[in-house]
């Protein structure tokens, strides 16, 4: 049950508001005092504040910034409850936070709608909602309902019975055929004009019976037309209707029967005390002011159902305070009617030519103004449903074309999924076709090579001494493209075998690894001087014999591009990047930088492409840095498999 904080010194207005939250399912917590009110805010759980503007121990908008000031009070809803006179106070209150203000003298109704409208509350489901002045009737049929499993909420005449329907939203409505102030069809007529309760089911319940009186209930918009001699009958006619509808309230639907609140615009106070006491008795909640002025600083703070705009009067006339209203985005979709002591033909087209959808003279009568204040309002609401209609369609529309695209993009991205898949597994194939030609070749190459390479040994060998120097420099170009042609085919052919061989991770200590290595490189080049840096304890999770082969590789290339320098520098070490270890072998050679005279390169150029084989087998990534005579970095990750 919903916690409603009341604050006003009137006892009056408190056990007014107290009897009606409690008839209408809500908890309230009257308070006379701002004092009493912080304590109840302290100690209970509120969903709703009603806060008069004058109180005995302070100012009610000054509590309200209070609640505001406090986190966990902020959010609170606050519906000032002042009188409509006061219409300074009113706008401070707006403009202070309020969520709502309803002037006094107040209908209990209204209260009560405009709490639900602002903390919500879900539709009662199986609600029905019993009109009859009969009281001895209508507690029968209640408590039938009631038995028979519905909720029930009674009124003893139309009036009240659409002020009721428009705050509980019934799920159907059964009415008397005749009663004194409203009679039934009047009542269903109302129903079926009202955009947020025209699709209520609602049933007719007459005395007496014939085609000619049913016909009637009919034409009125009943669904179904009861006599009342037998309560059976009633509940039976109710279920089957709820059976084959659906009386659920559209989103974003409100009733026109729920309360509207009119702003009275007019510098007699006499007849605006009059007009506020007149609508006020329909049911509207109304806002009285004396001047444009003060209409247009209303409306920047709260928005009203429809304006009544006095056509003469001092200072902002009424034709000019028409025309800035309507020049108002937030305020020139609200029906405005001006009101005139003439009739004249000219002041009529000034009227509506400055914006006013209506024009109703003084003297038409109180009658005449209430009907054309209801007709504006329902054809608003009525207008303001189609266009959330024609939103709805529209988004709709706009979600159906983004599925629509969303599909054929799924559609076209499984397709090109597809056509890549085919894509790569051609790719592959060719791919191995092509190592197997290339390592096929390479083998078949190593026999012809030999020949070549062991008879132009044997034509040296055999013509030592009778060869000219020109000769025997062509033979030795002979016997170095052979040496070269022969690495070429073992670089291809080691290429093949670690793009196939299967991977075994274990620790290798790859500091050894290098150590190794360079030692067998200064071996065979003991006449080179090379300063070799070895980090300590460089183990890694790798297949060793694969590792073996990169880094015997990297530095045999280093070991290569920097025999011009004396000394020579090589260093294999490890940094780190964001906690991943990256190892690097360095050198101060010549770099990469194939301007270079071909005698500083005298490598294959298959090496690195080996390393980097290698390396991504192992899920790692390897790059290069290097520029002319300052050296080379070649860099390269090996992630572990835990």
């Amino acid at each position: 049950m919903s916690g409603i904080l009341i604050v006003d010194d009137s006892l009056t207005v408190r056990i007014d508001l107290s009897e009606a939250l409690e008839a209408s399912g809500f908890k309230p917590f009257a308070c006379a005092t701002i004092a009493e009110a912080r304590i109840v805010l302290r100690t209970q759980q509120i969903a709703l504040a009603i806060l008069d503007v004058k109180l005995s121990d302070g100012d009610g908008i000054a509590l309200m910034a209070q609640i505001r000031g406090e986190p966990a009070l902020a959010a609170l809803p606050v519906l000032m409850l002042s009188s409509d006179s006061h219409i300074k106070e009113r706008i401070r209150a707006m403009r202070a936070g309020a969520n709502d203000y309803v002037g006094k003298p107040y209908d209990v109704a209204q209260i009560i709608a405009r709490i639900r409208q602002l903390i919500g509350g879900a539709q009662v489901r199986d609600l029905v909602l019993v009109i009859d002045d009969d009281a001895a009737y209508r507690g029968q049929l209640a408590d039938a309902l009631a038995a028979a499993g519905f909720a029930v909420a009674t009124a003893s005449g139309g009036a009240a019975g659409l002020a009721l329907a428009s705050s509980s939203r019934p799920t159907a409505v059964v009415v008397a055929a005749a009663m004194p102030d409203v009679d039934g069809a009047s009542v269903i007529r109302r129903l079926r004009l009202d955009p947020g309760l025209r699709i209520t089911p609602c049933v007719l319940l007459a005395s007496t019976e014939g085609r000619e009186v049913e016909s009637r209930a009919l034409e009125a918009g009943a669904d179904a037309y009861v006599s009342k001699r037998d309560l059976d009958i009633v509940i039976a006619r109710i279920k089957a209707l709820l059976r084959s509808s659906t009386p659920i309230l559209a989103e974003g639907s409100s009733s026109l029967l729920a309360p509207k609140r009119i702003l009275a615009v007019d510098d007699d106070p006499e007849f605006l005390a009059i007009l506020g006491d007149r609508l006020r008795k329909r049911g509207y909640d109304v806002a009285r002011v004396g001047s444009g002025e003060e209409a247009i600083q209303l409306l920047e703070v709260q928005s009203v159902d429809c304006i009544l705009l006095d056509r003469s009067m001092a200072g902002l006339g009424g034709i000019e305070t028409c025309r800035r209203l309507k020049n108002t985005l937030s305020v020139r979709d609200t029906p405005l009617i001006i009101l005139t002591a003439t009739e004249s033909r000219e002041a009529v087209l000034e009227g509506l030519a400055a914006g006013a959808e209506d024009f109703v003279s003084k003297g038409a009568g109180f009658d005449v103004l209430c009907g054309r204040v209801q007709a504006l309002i329902r054809r608003k609401q009525i207008e303001d449903e189609q266009r959330r209609v024609r939103t709805r369609l529209l988004r709709a529309e706009l979600d159906a074309s983004e599925c629509r695209t969303a599909r054929d993009r799924a559609e076209a991205r499984a397709i090109r999924a597809e056509e890549l898949e085919i894509t790569n597994r051609e790719l592959v194939q060719t791919n191995r076709e092509l190592e197997a030609f290339a390592y096929s070749i390479c083998h078949d190459l190593r026999g012809p090579l030999r020949t070549v390479s062991a008879f132009t040994h044997a034509l040296v060998e055999d013509l030592d001494g009778n060869l000219d120097p020109r000769s025997l420099e062509h033979l030795r170009r002979v016997l170095a493209g052979s040496s070269r042609m022969g690495e070429l085919i073992d670089a291809l052919l080691e290429l093949s075998r670690v793009s196939h061989e299967p991977i075994g991770r274990h620790l290798v200590d790859l500091s050894s690894l290098a150590l190794a290595s360079l030692d067998e490189l200064v071996r065979r080049n003991p006449d080179r001087q090379v300063n070799v840096v070895v980090e300590p304890n460089l183990v890694v999770e790798a297949d060793g014999r694969l590792i073996r082969i990169a880094i015997e590789t990297l530095l045999d290339n280093a070991y290569k591009f920097t025999a011009g320098r004396d000394p020579a520098l090589i260093e294999l070490g490890v940094q780190r990047d964001g906690g991943e270890p990256i190892y690097y072998v360095r050198d101060n050679g010549d770099g990469f930088d194939l301007s270079h005279p071909g005698a500083a390169f005298c490598g294959t150029g298959i090496g690195l492409a080996t390393v980097r084989r290698i390396v991504e087998r192992h899920g790692g990534r390897v790059w290069a840095e290097q520029a002319p005579d300052v050296g080379a970095r070649v860099m390269f990750t090996l992630p572990t498999t835990t």
